[in-house]
């Protein structure tokens, strides 16, 4: 199982962004000498990826994309679904042609009285729903992460993101110009998150590290 990593600026850098020269990835610090990436707008998965090309990596990135451990879903391979998919077509279809071809018998039999026995039904797992708003009103392009079951979601309907979660769970918001907000799930019902205005975003070194759960 792979280890959740996090990421930190220890040393923030005291240029300031507005003077540096814009770049593709984001600016090049003529202080420093280096390119800085901008991370403010990038997911997890696109974060991971640029640090695994690169352990040294000056970045700028909010307080609340910090200090905290990235959550990267699975991929899902299209190839293999597509190969699955194809299978079970084969298989539906010679079942049916089995069935269409066996000659069918009438037997009679005593009757007898057999007790029917209900459907299982498959039991959900529960889940949330989570209103996200700031100052501003209603937020629309935030992430809804249970830390606990380690799942994400930013699919909403205006605002509200629901999401699988038990008691006791944690669940984190973030959301770019945003600080992240965490709370832990005490029943099924309702909640109502109110964020706030981040801090201006840190510049300076990415440092990696992997935490032990």
């Amino acid at each position: 199982m792979r280890k959740p990593i996090q990421i930190t600026i220890p040393q923030p850098c005291h240029e300031k962004w507005d003077e540096m020269t814009p770049t593709d990835k984001g600016k090049f610090c003529a202080a420093c000498q280096k390119n800085v990436i901008d991370f403010t707008k990038a997911s997890d998965r696109e974060i991971a990826e640029a640090l695994k090309t690169n352990d040294k990596v000056c970045g700028r990135l909010y307080p609340a994309q910090l200090s905290r451990s990235l959550v990267i879903p699975k991929e899902k391979s299209t190839i293999w679904s597509a190969i699955a998919a194809t299978i079970i077509s084969f298989i539906t279809i010679g079942c049916n042609n089995n069935k269409t071809q066996q000659k069918q018998t009438v037997v009679q039999t005593d009757s007898i009285q057999v007790k029917k026995t209900e459907p299982q039904i498959e039991k959900q797992s529960p889940k949330i729903k989570i209103t996200v708003k700031n100052s501003n009103g209603i937020i629309e392009d935030a992430t809804v992460i249970n830390t606990t079951k380690n799942i994400r979601t930013s699919e909403n309907q205006n605002g509200v993101y629901e999401i699988e979660a038990s008691k006791n769970d944690e669940i984190e918001i973030v959301c770019i110009f945003n600080e992240t907000k965490k709370f832990t799930v005490t029943n099924n019902e309702n909640v109502v998150i109110e964020m706030v205005f981040a801090p201006t975003p840190d510049i300076g070194e990415v440092k990696i590290s992997t935490i032990d759960e």
